[in-house]
């Protein structure tokens, strides 16, 4: 599961602790333990995309006498 910066909160960097100089930012994806404890609450999970099905897809026309492996 992957965690990204809440909307509306602006990038941080660490300036103690065992990930002094780590950067956090907005769009950017982390793992859990790549988050501090102390700064969770600034996360939010990033929601698994669901796969729909595709309807009314027609397949890609081709010309001549292409060969498909």
């Amino acid at each position: 599961m992957s965690y990204r910066l809440k909307k509306g909160q602006p990038s941080f960097e660490m300036v103690d602790g065992p990930m002094t100089g780590h950067s956090f930012i907005p769009g950017q994806e982390y793992e859990l333990q790549e988050i501090p404890a102390a700064e969770k609450g600034r996360f939010e999970t990033v929601k698994e995309p669901t796969e729909k099905p595709v309807d009314n897809v027609k397949p890609a026309k081709t010309r001549g006498n292409t060969k498909h492996a």
